[in-house]
């Protein structure tokens, strides 16, 4: 006989299967009264047919049942991929030590002798519940950060993709028509217009568009500082508007020369030289605003076309571009963990000090040639891109980590480390873009073996991930995050000193001696304003 609870479960769902009525009727009325939905079946072929129907949250087995016993019924439940994980506490009247054993091995969670106390077994059952909602809710974390990698995973693919097909064409169009494809690509969105300037700089007009007009199109002329794209075209800077003003019912998103369809995204394409156009992006598939990735994604985009756009006949273009794209994704994990703005900028700053020296003295006098040092430096920013793929609330946590959230954190050097191989093309090999992944993926590796992701030691460790490790460590010490103060320069010496051997390699270490002055001068300059330094919360008023 089969009896549920029609309410909806409070607390969870627990399927009760032994052949005693009296027993079952006293534990369904307990179970019931802690607020557990109550499932009954009174031997082992009900209870997995139960099991298998309800996805209860836990099973209470009685071990000795007509049809099929508790034993075998946990045997079959266990090889069922859809049952596996439910945990089972199973009762029984006999006492013997094999039979405990026997039931533990099987998949039993707990194993409760009869006659046993109520309150025993309902403490057990608040006990194997809340393991078993944990392990789910930490199914589900995991779940969800995967798929968050995997998103941004596809968009930094996505991106390095743009970047590849960039280096292999050659004409202003096929350039105008890239950033077009990959813009859609990225957004999904309905409208695009890429305004280029004229003859005489001055002026925008538009020379690409995806859901305008044609006869529109060809009438765009904006001047410099009139509208969105004019302001955009004369500043340098992006605007993002969530509303500005309605969609039209017909479709036109063009009022004279202005740009009005919302959400919008206007983002210049600038080089050293000048700016040589402006993009708008408007009008999502899905109605939806434009996240601060995308805006990201988008300044990449530009950024790297307009390098593209204007070094087209010379044979460096492939190593702009990258370098572009580079410094501008390295910042997509940044404005998501703002522990300093200047972080970045302070690490490819004492790499470039550290590398210099270590070309000048020392074991790696041959191996730190320009190339490498330049190279070193504008991968620098790419340490912690993996970090894109950590959830906010262990990113950003204000305390200490716990070691799950720290075995998570850990994560990222890996991700890191797949991002950017899917960039890369062994045939076709790019030396900055190699030391990036070195840099990623390396430089939490310690010289004695001790550090992670993989443990390897020595020079196994790529000399750039080396570097790379010293100088993040006397950053880290001598800035502010949020779950420590800076310490000065003289600690961070001391510390980096007694981690000769061990964290750090020992000629890296004795080239920052050499030039560890320089390092505080770097700080000093380049150090967060007060502002931008931790501050208390204020007190309520």
């Amino acid at each position: 006989m089969v009896s549920t609870q029609a309410a909806v479960p409070k607390v969870g769902r627990v399927l009760l299967v032994d052949d005693d009525d009296k027993l079952r009727f006293v534990l369904v009325a307990h179970l019931r009264a802690q607020g557990y939905e109550v499932l009954e079946g009174k031997n082992g072929r009900e209870g997995v047919a139960l099991a298998r129907q309800h996805s209860p949250d836990l099973i209470i087995m009685d071990l000795t049942m007509p049809e099929l016993d508790g034993m075998s019924a946990t045997r079959e439940l266990k090889a069922d991929p859809q049952t596996a994980d439910v945990p089972i506490i199973m009762l029984t009247g006999k006492t013997g030590t094999d039979d405990l054993v026997l039931g533990l091995e099987v998949g039993a969670q707990e194993y409760l002798t009869k006659p046993f106390d109520v309150a025993e077994l309902l403490a057990r059952v608040r006990t194997v519940h809340r393991l078993a909602v944990a392990h789910r809710n930490l199914d589900e974390l995991n779940n969800r950060l995967e798929e968050e990698v995997a998103r941004k995973t596809r968009r930094l693919q996505m991106l390095y993709d743009y970047m590849r097909a960039l280096s292999e064409v050659e004409t202003r169009d096929q350039i105008l028509d890239l950033v077009l494809e990959y813009v859609q690509k990225t957004t999904n969105a309905r409208r695009v217009s890429l305004l280029m300037t004229d003859a005489s700089g001055q002026n925008l007009v538009c020379e690409r568009a995806v859901g305008i007009d044609p006869a529109v199109v060809q009438s765009i002329r904006i001047d410099a500082g009139r509208g969105i794209a004019g302001q955009v075209f004369s500043s340098g800077k992006t605007v993002v508007a969530k509303a500005m003003g309605p969609i039209e019912a017909d479709g036109r998103g063009y009022d004279g020369d202005e740009f009005l369809s919302t959400p919008l995204v206007s983002t210049s394409l600038a080089t050293r030289d000048g700016i040589l156009g402006v993009l708008n992006v408007t009008e999502r598939n899905d109605d939806q605003t434009f996240s601060h990735e995308e805006v990201e994604c988008l300044r990449s985009i530009t950024d790297a076309a307009a390098i593209a756009l204007h070094n087209a006949m010379r044979r460096s273009q492939l190593e702009q571009s990258v370098r572009v794209l580079l410094q501008t994704v390295g910042y997509l994990a940044e404005y998501r963990d703002e522990e300093t703005t200047l972080h970045l900028k302070r690490v490819a700053k004492f790499a470039r000090v550290l590398a210099c020296e270590l070309a000048r003295e020392g074991p790696y006098r041959g191996q730190v040639t320009d190339d490498f040092i330049e190279w070193l430096v504008q991968a620098a920013p790419m340490h912690d891109i993996g970090k894109v793929g950590i959830p906010d609330e262990i990113l950003t946590k204000p305390g200490k980590l716990t070691n799950e959230e720290f075995n998570i954190m850990k994560v990222h050097t890996e991700i890191g480390r797949r991002v950017l191989s899917r960039a890369f093309d062994p045939n076709h090999p790019v030396p900055l873009l190699q030391m990036c992944i070195d840099i990623a993926y390396g430089h939490h590796e310690r010289f004695n073996g001790a550090g992670y992701p993989r443990g390897i030691k020595g020079e196994e460790i790529p000399l750039a991930a080396r570097i790379i490790a010293l100088v993040d460590a006397y950053d880290a010490i001598t800035s502010h995050r949020r779950y420590s103060k800076a310490r000065p320069h003289s600690v961070a010496v001391e510390v980096i000193r007694a981690e000769s051997g061990k964290h750090f390699d020992p000629a890296v270490v004795d080239g920052f001696l050499r030039c560890q002055a320089e390092f505080d001068a770097v700080r000093t300059r380049y150090r967060e304003a007060p502002e931008e330094t931790p501050q208390a919360a204020p007190a309520a008023v």
